[in-house]
């Protein structure tokens, strides 16, 4: 695919807005830091401990 071609008329092109929805979506999940080991250790507890009561 060429995304800089069909960026170009991203006004125009359908296609292009489709790109840029998805760049953008990709950049949000790569953007967001994953947890933790700590966090993923305090989510197990947190969640064992919730399962007891």
């Amino acid at each position: 695919m060429d995304y800089e071609k069909d960026l170009d008329f991203c006004e125009y092109n359908p296609v292009s807005l489709q790109y840029e929805k998805e760049i953008r979506m990709l950049a949000k999940v790569i953007e967001k830091p994953s947890m933790s080991f700590f966090e993923k250790l305090m989510k197990k507890i947190i969640l064992a401990r919730a399962t007891e009561a």
